[in-house]
C-alpha cells in the first residue's frame, strides 16, 4: 500500500516504461509519463496515466518517485535534479523486483540471452519459471502475468545503474569485456556496475562463479562454481560436462556449440542445482536446445558456401567467440555504430582463416585503420553491399559470417532487423543462383 495515491514519474516510454506503468496502475499510484521523444508519448494509450508533454525542476520536485528506463543514462539533468531533491529514483527492475518472491539474475558482457533462456528451460523441468527483463520481455510484465513463476531475469549495465536494492536469490557475472565505453566512460565504472548485481546478496543466496575468469566476488553467500580448466562444480572430463560426480552430457551431443556456449550451459546447470532440477531433467533440456535466432545461425548452405548469421555479436569478444565457432575459411562482414570500442584487439586475436573482411556503417573507418595490414580488408557503403562483394569473392566451404562486433543503430532498430535483412539476403542470393 506505500505505492497508492502517490505521485510517480516514469521516465523513458520505452516497453519496460510501459509496463512498470501498468503495474503501478494497479498499485494505485498516480502515474505520470515521460519520454525526451515526444512521438513515443503519442503512441502509448496506458489506461489513466497523465502524459507530461516538458518537464522541468519545479515540475519534478512533485513526485514522490522516479522509475527510470535504462535509456536514460544517470547524468540526465533531471535525475541529478532529483538526486539533489532526495527523491528517490528506481531503475525497472529493482522497482518491479520487490514484488517477486522467487528471482534469479544474470549480468555480463556476452551470452545473457542464452544464459536465461537455459536457465528458464531447466527450471520449468521442475517449477514454474519465466524469462524477462533484458530480453524484451518486461520483469514488470512478468510480475503482472506470472505472479507465481521464479523470474530469470537478464540484467544489464544500463539496469544496474539506478537499481540499489536489486536483490536475486541467484546472481551472477558471466564474462566481463570491453562494451558501452561510449555511454559509461571506463572500463573500470562498466565492471563496478556489473558488480552491482551482487550488491544486496544475503548469507543464504547464492553466486555462481566462473573459475576461469577474472571475476571473483568476495561475499559472505553460498557459491557455486563451473570450469573448463578446474575441478569446480560442473566441470568438464573426457569430453562430458559433469555436476560435482554426475554425468550430465557429452559435449558432441549439445546442439549449441562453441566453448562460449559451454560456459552458458555450465553456468545454467549451476541454477538449476539450485532449485533441485534433477541431472535427468538437465539432460533432457540440453539434448534439445537451441540458441536464439541470430547467434550463430547457420542460415543456409547455397553452392558450397555456408552462410551464418550473428547479428546478436555486438562487441569485439562475441565477435570473437563466433568465429572461433566456426571452422574453415571465414569472409567476415563486420559494421554498425560506434560504442567507444579498441578494434586494434578484434584484429590482432581474429586467426589467419579469416581470408577477407568487408566492414560498413558508422565505424567502417576505425575498422579498417584499426586493421593495420593484418587481413584483406575492404570498405562497403551498407550491409548489402558488404553481402554483394561477399558473394562474389565466397568458393565452396567458404563461410561468409555476419558477426559486426558493433550495435546496429547506424542503419537499423535494432540486432534483429539486421538478421533479419541478412537472412533475406541469403533467400535472395539462393533464388538468383537457381535461376543462372
Amino acid at each position: 500500500m506505500k505505492f497508492k495515491q502517490k505521485n510517480v514519474l516514469v521516465y523513458g516510454m520505452s516497453t519496460s516504461g510501459e509496463w512498470v506503468s501498468r503495474l503501478l496502475l494497479k498499485l494505485r499510484a498516480n502515474v505520470f509519463l515521460y519520454d525526451d521523444d515526444k512521438q513515443k508519448l503519442k503512441c502509448k494509450n496506458i489506461g489513466n496515466c497523465y502524459l507530461i508533454q516538458e518537464l522541468n525542476d519545479n515540475l519534478i520536485s512533485q513526485f514522490d518517485f522516479i522509475v527510470v528506463s535504462p535509456a536514460i543514462e544517470k547524468d540526465n539533468t533531471f535525475l541529478l535534479t532529483a538526486k539533489k531533491k532526495n527523491i528517490k529514483i528506481y531503475s525497472e527492475i529493482e522497482f518491479a523486483g520487490q514484488f517477486c518472491k522467487k528471482l534469479v539474475a544474470v549480468t555480463g558482457t556476452n551470452g545473457k540471452t542464452t544464459t536465461v533462456e537455459l536457465i528458464s528451460a531447466i527450471l520449468n523441468k521442475k517449477h514454474k519459471a519465466i524469462a524477462c527483463g533484458n530480453i524484451g520481455y518486461p520483469l514488470s510484465r512478468a510480475v503482472i502475468e506470472k505472479k507465481k513463476y521464479i523470474k530469470v531475469v537478464e540484467v544489464s549495465s544500463f539496469m544496474l545503474e539506478n537499481a540499489k536494492t536489486f536483490s536475486p536469490h541467484v546472481a551472477t557475472i558471466l564474462n566481463i569485456e570491453p562494451d558501452h565505453l561510449i555511454r559509461h566512460k571506463t572500463m573500470d565504472e562498466y565492471i563496478k556496475l556489473k558488480y552491482n548485481i551482487f550488491n544486496n546478496i544475503k548469507p543464504q543466496d547464492y553466486i555462481v562463479v566462473n573459475l576461469d575468469d577474472n571475476i571473483h566476488p568476495t561475499l559472505n553467500s553460498l557459491t557455486l562454481t563451473y570450469s573448463l580448466k578446474y575441478l569446480a562444480d560442473v566441470y568438464i572430463r573426457n569430453g562430458y560436462i559433469y555436476l560435482h560426480q554426475n554425468k550430465i552430457i557429452a559435449i558432441n551431443e549439445l546442439k549449441i556449440k562453441g566453448k562460449h556456449n559451454l560456459y552458458n550451459i555450465m553456468c545454467a546447470i549451476c541454477y538449476g542445482y539450485v532449485y533441485k532440477v534433477s541431472t535427468k531433467q538437465i539432460r533432457d533440456v540440453l539434448l534439445n536446445f537451441r540458441s536464439e535466432p541470430f547467434r550463430i545461425e547457420e542460415i543456409g548452405v547455397v553452392n558450397g558456401v555456408h552462410f551464418i548469421n550473428d547479428s546478436k555479436s555486438t562487441n569485439i569478444s562475441s565477435t570473437l567467440a563466433c568465429v572461433d565457432a566456426v571452422k574453415g575459411t571465414i569472409i567476415l562482414l563486420l559494421g554498425g555504430s560506434k560504442k567507444g570500442l579498441d578494434y586494434k584487439k578484434l584484429f590482432s586475436n581474429l586467426p589467419k582463416r579469416v581470408k577477407k573482411i568487408i566492414v560498413y556503417g558508422e565505424i567502417a573507418d576505425d575498422l579498417f585503420n584499426a586493421n593495420n595490414g593484418n587481413f584483406d580488408i575492404e570498405k562497403a557503403k551498407n550491409l548489402t553491399s558488404s553481402f554483394e562483394i561477399a558473394t562474389k569473392l565466397a568458393k565452396k566451404n567458404d563461410s561468409i559470417v555476419l558477426s559486426p562486433a558493433s550495435a546496429s543503430y547506424d542503419q537499423f532498430s535494432s540486432f534483429i532487423e539486421r538478421g533479419k535483412l541478412f537472412n533475406k539476403l541469403v533467400s535472395e542470393y539462393e533464388i538468383s543462383t537457381k535461376k543462372e
